[in-house]
């Protein structure tokens, strides 16, 4: 081996690594921008209400049970939630609203408007053909007042 083809070798080498570093650094720096929640800053000076509302939330008793149900991939979702008081009573009178969010993705949520279906049952319809899992907001309000809010992890198949 001559020392040219050494010399040659040695920089090869070295302008992979570089190469590669610089691919990796480029997508570093624009595939994720670090920012993982809106509006951090608002969320924090509200923390202490947020801490009452849960408090409030918690002494109410309020208990949700929410499934979800796909005939087939690509076709209708049903969504079934109950909500019932301490003693399991039904509560009916439930201005509730929701969303299907991917925890891994941004940009496929789903906007959910429930309807009442009585004894403390609610119901809404979507349609999605991503299966996998989602998490379930809901918004449940009484009379305008401050709402009650739940999330649960469903997995569609």
């Amino acid at each position: 081996m001559t020392g040219r083809k050494a010399l040659s070798l040695l920089l090869g080498f070295f302008a992979v690594i570089f190469l590669v570093n610089g691919v990796f650094i480029y997508f570093a720096i624009n595939s994720f921008s670090g920012l993982s929640t809106r509006n951090a800053y608002v969320k924090g000076l509200n923390y202490n209400r947020t801490l009452a509302e849960g408090r409030a939330q918690q002494a109410a008793g309020w208990q949700l049970t929410a499934t979800a149900l796909q005939v087939a991939p690509g076709r209708e979702i049903v969504l079934d939630v109950r909500v019932t008081d301490r003693q399991g009573r039904p509560l009916d009178d439930l201005n509730l609203s929701g969303q299907l969010r991917r925890p891994t993705h941004e940009g496929d949520d789903l906007t959910l408007e429930f309807e009442a279906t009585g004894k403390g049952g609610y119901r809404a319809l979507t349609a999605t053909d991503a299966a996998g899992q989602w998490d379930l907001r809901l918004l449940a309000q009484v009379d305008g007042a401050t709402g009650y809010r739940w999330q649960k992890r469903l997995w569609l198949k």
